[in-house]
């Protein structure tokens, strides 16, 4: 009878270990960011800024080149606090298809594994879900909510670096946004920037057999 009083009790006290971590990881998940973050990130990510961005389907690397593709994003910010991220018929290398999209995203502070991913004073992260997204041409306002697309990314306040995954849910196609440095000095050359990319990526094609 003590015997099974103690495994009982051992049980339960397990069971709350698990319940109570579950509920911190929760809430240090959603845990909102300082103001003095959200003004420097206000700054940083604001109008067109020209990110290096590769892109796969179905795991099938798209952009081929390892420099990525020169891609247009554009961030604005609503009343509420929420940060906007919009692009704009944004295809590369052997895409079918055109996508358009916006996601409004929430920031937060990193969670413990996270903070060991991304060490250091400055790291916060952004997440967006159920954004909209279109293939049609159409603008993505145009486009209920609910798509399933999302945004995953983190910001550092401090040093501009920037990482971001948008995951479009159509047809297991994906946009990876790999850590850099925001130079916002790139708009001025972007068209230039995606000249080269689209001479290198015929060069990429030949050599891969693939033109």
């Amino acid at each position: 009878m003590l015997k099974n009083m103690k495994f009982y009790s051992f049980i339960s006290c397990l069971f709350m270990a698990v319940v109570i971590g579950l509920s911190s990881c929760e809430a240090d998940e959603e845990t909102p960011i300082s103001q003095s973050e959200i003004d420097k990130a206000k700054e940083i990510l604001v109008g067109d800024i020209v990110l290096s961005t590769r892109a796969t389907m179905s795991g099938v690397d798209k952009t081929l080149l390892e420099s990525g593709c020169p891609t247009k994003f554009n961030f604005s910010w609503r009343e509420d606090g929420m940060m906007v991220l919009d692009l704009s018929d944004f295809t590369v290398g052997a895409m079918p298809f055109a996508i358009t999209f916006r996601c409004a995203t929430k920031f937060m502070n990193l969670n413990s594994w996270e903070q060991d991913e991304y060490p250091g004073d400055g790291w916060v992260k952004f997440v967006g879900t159920d954004g909209n997204v279109s293939t049609s041409g159409d603008g993505a306002d145009d486009n209920q909510e609910g798509s399933g697309a999302r945004v995953d990314g983190f910001l550092n306040v401090n040093t501009k670096q920037i990482q971001f995954i948008v995951d479009y849910n159509i047809m297991n196609v994906r946009t990876e946004t790999f850590l850099q440095e925001i130079d916002k000095s790139r708009i001025d050359r972007f068209e230039e920037e995606f000249a080269q990319y689209e001479k290198d990526l015929e060069e990429a094609k030949k050599e891969q057999g693939k033109a």
